[in-house]
């Protein structure tokens, strides 16, 4: 009897089966509850905080009230999904490994680039489901204006790339590590390395450059997420170039944690401040990072024979050539130019 094999193209299984495994029961629901819990308390806080200022006579505007939600969410919703990512992916091959069920996985016919991509997307599909759940939310920021629908696509684009990102850095660590625990405490060294080590490094800069009080190269925070999206969500009032994070006359005087959060994200010049648009740089180098992890995990998930060159490294040559192509193509949009730093 001749097997006819259906033409039409099929969904990859480890994607169904960790998708049903992972909405099962209350869980996933209370997380997605809780959520959106904390951000709309974020919101609410900032609201308060925000017309208590107005109460005791300071003048508040509705576009600035718009500028404190949007800055608030976004930071909120940012940090959520970079420390969540890790801690959902790093179980991915590890957690295999500890149930005995790696064996089985290895000697079905699915390629490990497609059991990476597929635990990958199935694990941070649930992220995904978060982020969107939390539009409804930061659509209230356009009420009082101050923040543009652009914004807030940039936000969310580079919310999105980060999750994708920092799942893949968990990833990674689950087929380094044969166990969860172990994966889980190196990705979470690793995040902080890459969060901490350049928001400290962009921080102490100007103390021991020479002379002193020279500001911190982009390129040292290119991989900070958080200074990507303060580079999105500063503005100046009245249109101009420049950032305003507060309600006083400095910047970052009357919110210090902007100011720890932001260090290199604006340039104080002849021209008065501009902003450097470092979530460009991000942008183009976070799926960098993701696709180059991606390969050596590739190859770790194998039980044997890891570093034999396959098919696979061809396309994953090919994908990488074409992204740095890219990058080396758009690097007049993305590089900050060397006279902005003098």
């Amino acid at each position: 009897m001749r097997v006819f094999k259906s033409s039409q193209p099929q969904l990859n299984p480890i994607i169904v089966k960790e998708l049903r495994s992972r909405m099962r029961g209350f869980r996933p629901y209370a997380i997605l509850t809780i959520f959106l819990v904390v951000l709309v308390a974020v919101g609410y806080g900032i609201f308060q905080v925000v017309a208590q200022q107005a109460r005791f006579g300071t003048a508040v505007l509705s576009a600035q009230m718009g500028q404190a939600l949007f800055t608030g969410l976004s930071l909120c919703t940012l940090f959520m999904v970079v420390f969540l990512a890790p801690a959902l992916t790093s179980g991915a091959i590890s957690g295999e490994r500890e149930q005995l069920t790696y064996d089985m996985l290895v000697t079905t016919p699915l390629r490990p680039a497609r059991i990476l991509w597929g635990k990958l997307i199935a694990t941070l599909s649930y992220l995904f489901l978060l982020i969107f759940a939390a539009i409804p939310v930061f659509s209230l920021v356009l009420m009082f204006g101050g923040v543009t629908p652009t914004m807030m696509f940039k936000a969310l684009a580079l919310i999105l790339v980060a999750t994708i990102t920092y799942g893949t850095i968990g990833l990674f660590c689950s087929t380094l590590f044969a166990r969860t625990a172990s994966a889980t405490v190196i990705s979470y060294i690793l995040v902080f390395l890459i969060i901490g080590g350049t928001m400290l490094a962009g921080t102490v800069w100007s103390q021991f450059t020479m002379p002193p009080g020279r500001q911190v190269p982009p390129q040292v925070l290119y991989l900070n997420p958080f200074s990507a999206l303060m580079s999105i969500i500063a503005v100046m009032p009245g249109g101009g170039k420049g950032a305003f994070f507060g309600f006083g006359g400095d910047f970052f005087s009357s919110l210090p944690l902007l100011y720890l959060l932001s260090p290199g994200v604006v340039y104080y010049g002849s021209n008065g401040p501009e902003i450097i648009p470092l979530y460009r740089a991000t942008l183009m180098f976070y799926p960098l990072l993701t696709l180059i992890l991606a390969w050596i995990s590739s190859h770790l998930v194998l039980p044997r024979k890891r570093w034999r060159l396959t098919w696979g490294d061809l396309r994953f040559a090919l994908l990488l050539g074409v992204l740095l192509t890219a990058i080396w193509l758009t690097r007049g949009w993305w590089f900050v130019p060397p006279p902005l730093l003098q």
